[in-house]
């Protein structure tokens, strides 16, 4: 999988973050190596370095027994919140069960150093119960929009039940002062009720992401199965600066802007972010398969376009972007009379 920017991609890594930070980019995602078991992050000059057999991986947070890190260290991601670097993740205990966690670095602490994290803290309802009592929470992402705050995660109960309630979207506001306990209630955006929501015995709304281009915050989650060639990206947006804690100020796209028609050699393109590399485009990140009947999920990248209309265009691949040799172009006018 590549893109502008990239220059390959990296086997059995999923649901990936590429964040700048001082100047260099950092890269972090589920590590379908180590069987989900740990959180690890590399460090690079440039975006695609990260991509590298070379580039090395460090050990941010293991497998903890006495602590309740046992399985399942699902889709961390980096977020300045507060002005403050945390790292929003899942974690269950011996019990499978993923729910969302949270871990803030130290003043003056260094990224790549274990020691430098706090102790992670799992994510609290207003009133101070835990976020899930029942039922999972998942992939939980961060947005600020104009002076205020939101969670966005995955929710989902009685998998495999006939009373399956499937994967779900919630958000509510925050203080970035305390960002593990939620400040509003919760509120249901999304929940997967068209078909490419539901393939191979999936149901499932997962994976938020956010940007926020003039003036509309666009919210990316995923679809399908997250490790087959049905894996999707769907959109909801806001316009910025509304309460984006009623349902009603969000839109959502009734079909996907990004699958396995939108790029040659990539299926099941999900749970994707967004950063930005060194020249200032707009980058996604995602994971996917190489065949379409492949099950080794795979990270990569390429850039977001822009329509006239000022909408953000997902489904482009390298062969979408300018050749850069043609990026100067002189013309010869000749006016007659």
């Amino acid at each position: 999988m590549t893109g502008a920017g990239a220059s390959g991609y990296v086997q059995k890594y999923a649901d990936p973050v590429i964040f700048p930070w001082n100047g260099k980019y950092y890269f972090i995602s589920t590590n379908d190596n180590t069987n989900d078991v740990g959180i690890y992050v590399r460090e690079a000059e440039q975006p695609e370095q990260l991509f590298q057999d070379s580039c090395h991986q460090y050990l941010l947070l293991g497998y903890d027994k006495e602590k309740g890190f046992v399985q399942t260290f699902w889709a961390p991601e980096f977020h300045v919140i507060g002005g403050r670097l945390y790292i929003l993740f899942a974690v269950s205990g011996e019990i499978w069960g993923p729910q969302s966690h949270l871990m803030r670095l130290k003043t003056d602490g260094h990224i790549l150093n274990a020691d430098d994290w706090e102790e992670p803290r799992r994510i609290q309802k207003r009133d101070g119960q835990w976020l899930a009592e029942k039922g999972i929470t998942l992939d939980m992402t961060y947005l600020k929009d104009k002076e205020r705050s939101y969670m966005i995660w995955s929710y989902r109960e009685n998998i495999g039940k006939p009373s399956d309630t499937g994967s779900m979207l919630y958000l509510a506001e925050i203080d970035d002062t305390a960002p593990w306990k939620l400040k509003s209630d919760s509120v249901l955006l999304s929940r997967p009720l068209y078909g490419w929501e539901n393939m191979e015995g999936t149901i499932n709304n997962e994976g938020p992401y956010t940007f926020i281009s003039d003036d509309t915050v666009y919210l990316a989650y995923s679809g399908g199965a997250a490790n087959g060639y049905t894996y999707t990206v769907g959109i909801l947006s806001a316009r910025s600066g509304a309460d984006l804690l009623k349902p009603e100020s969000w839109q959502k796209t009734k079909a996907p802007v990004l699958s396995h028609y939108s790029v040659d050699g990539v299926y099941g393109p999900g749970h994707n972010s967004f950063f930005v590399d060194p020249e200032g485009n707009l980058m996604t990140a995602y994971h996917g398969e190489t065949t379409i009947d492949g099950h080794i999920r795979c990270s990569g990248i390429h850039r977001v376009h822009f329509g006239t209309d000022g909408e953000p265009v997902f489904d482009l691949g390298a062969s979408g972007d300018l050749n850069q040799e043609f990026k100067n172009i002189l013309m010869e006018v000749k006016v007659r009379k």
